[in-house]
């Protein structure tokens, strides 16, 4: 088994210098959605001292020639589902780990492409060039990750079997798949290579860094058993979106375009005769931010109007930041059969309510409650009539 993993390092601050080709090789940095921090930044600030996390007034203070962008969540997200989806059509088996890091299972895919380079070349033409990915591929997985960040923009790189070990000797630790605080526990422990890493006690990492540190051990060592985790219902869905113009701020217009989506979703071929178990809606902000609530459905269905009770809650109660621009309802896990999941616990309050209901239309239809309960009155009694009694039911 072998996978590739295509990545984007800082795809947000990819989709930005994508739009501005003149910035591309100047010193650019990336705000937060806050506007006060860098979030990320290109080489060439961080030749001048600009970090993460640091204030945009410091970062202008190192580098007083600083560029410093917004960022567009809603521009990012559409370029890594673009990455994705580009990847689809190379191999179903793929798996978006976070944005811009995207793994491939090549399975299979030997037969297609016979001839070395080959298979590097779909993968690469498939991605969005605009994007500049970076390709690598490896029996392991993380030995594709860290092939893929050892090249250069728009190349790939193959290790062979049995090399990975080698190869990931001498690649930095913080690569590895932790946290912020136990790179930051490594570099404290002067751990600042891959190789260094393998070479300590299995237990001791165990013991320091927990189950994480077990597996980014196992994987430093080039024997990483993370599997390959596919996207859900990646082909069974059905998407339909609504540019609005001008931008949308009424509620009652923003529930109207969603049923207008919710009809033409359920008239797409795909979705005839088909049942929905996920629905997931995304609205762009008119200063391209992001707005997104998926709903799983207890009971798959394809009733209109059971979906849109699922819906409709999701847009009333929501809080949007700003203006929409653009709408979009995804109808997901599209399949044939129609079960239903019946609770792990017996729904006490609700058969209550039911109870409570029934003995109201009949107290009303005759005139009293026609239903009793049992309460105790002397349980210690030795009579047993005297331990019960029967008294009116009236909720």
């Amino acid at each position: 088994m072998s996978f590739a993993c295509l990545l984007v390092p800082s795809i947000a601050l990819a989709c930005e210098l994508a739009e501005r080709p003149g910035l591309v090789g100047q010193p650019v940095a990336l705000a937060d959605e806050a506007g006060v921090r860098v979030a990320d930044a290109t080489p060439e600030a961080a030749m001048h001292g600009v970090r993460p996390a640091m204030t945009l007034r410091e970062a202008v203070a190192y580098c007083p020639m600083l560029a410093v962008l917004e960022p567009r969540p809603a521009r990012m997200a559409r370029a890594a589902e673009a990455l994705v989806e580009a990847l689809e059509t190379v191999s179903p088996l793929v798996e978006e780990a976070e944005p811009g890091v995207v793994y491939v299972e090549l399975l299979g895919l030997e037969g297609l492409y016979p001839e070395p380079g080959m298979l590097e070349r779909a993968i690469l033409e498939a991605a969005p060039a605009a994007l500049h990915p970076r390709l690598g591929i490896a029996a392991e997985r993380f030995t594709a990750y860290a092939a893929a960040r050892s090249v250069a923009e728009g190349e790939a790189r193959r290790i062979a079997p049995g090399r990975s070990a080698s190869f990931l000797a001498d690649r930095p630790a913080d690569w590895l798949p932790l946290d912020g605080e136990g790179l930051k526990r490594l570099r404290l422990f002067d751990v600042h290579t891959l190789g260094e890493f393998a070479a300590l006690p299995r237990q001791a990492v165990a013991a320091q860094f927990g189950a994480a540190g077990d597996r980014a051990w196992l994987a430093a060592r080039g024997r990483d058993p993370t599997p390959l985790r596919p996207r859900p219902w990646a082909h069974e869905r059905v998407i339909e979106h609504a540019q609005l113009q001008p931008p949308l701020v009424s509620r009652e217009a923003v529930l109207l375009i969603a049923q207008q989506l919710l009809g033409r979703a359920l008239g797409h071929p795909r979705a005839l005769r088909r049942f929905v178990r996920a629905v997931r809606l995304r609205a762009t902000i008119a200063d391209d931010r992001l707005w997104e609530r998926t709903q799983t459905l207890k009971e798959p269905t394809g009733d209109r109007d059971r979906l849109w009770v699922a819906i409709r809650p999701l847009l009333e109660y929501a809080d949007f930041p700003g203006p929409i621009a653009e709408l979009e309802l995804e109808l997901g896990g599209l399949t044939a059969e129609s079960g239903r999941q019946g609770g792990l616990l017996v729904d006490h309050a609700r058969r209550r309510e039911r109870l409570d209901e029934m003995v109201r239309h009949l107290k009303l239809r005759y005139g009293h409650s026609p239903v009793a309960k049992v309460v105790e009155v002397e349980p210690w009694s030795r009579i047993p009539e005297r331990r019960h009694a029967l008294l009116d039911y009236d909720p």
